[in-house]
């Protein structure tokens, strides 16, 4: 929606910023990253929902940006990748999410973003 920035760290923190402000609006914890890790976010296409990866477990965490929460993970129950992932993608016109990893696939996914 063109209203918030967001920022991955590798202090297992995803930062929501107000766009042209120093402002925090929200924090998003929950995930692990650390100073060897690769933190990689994406916004959903309807900018309700952040994703990103977390080193714990080679899944994507599906945050929602109003309350702060992991609403959804996608992992290795749902033929995931079973390395880091090390890059996320996600189309700006529907819910189609991209991931690479280390464990050298690609994944498409198709999670209901709701």
């Amino acid at each position: 929606n063109g209203k918030y920035v967001a920022a991955a760290t590798d202090t297992s923190r995803n930062i929501i910023f107000e766009k042209g402000s120093p402002r925090q609006i929200r924090n998003l914890y929950g995930h692990k990253n650390d100073g060897f890790s690769v933190p990689k976010i994406a916004w959903s296409s309807n900018g309700q929902y952040l994703l990103g990866n977390t080193q714990d477990d080679c899944s994507i965490c599906v945050w929602d940006i109003a309350s702060g929460d992991i609403v959804k993970k996608l992992d290795d129950k749902m033929g995931g990748h079973t390395g880091q992932v090390r890059e996320i993608f996600s189309s700006p016109t529907s819910d189609t999410v991209a991931t690479a990893s280390f464990d050298k696939t690609a994944k498409i996914w198709l999670p209901k973003m709701e």
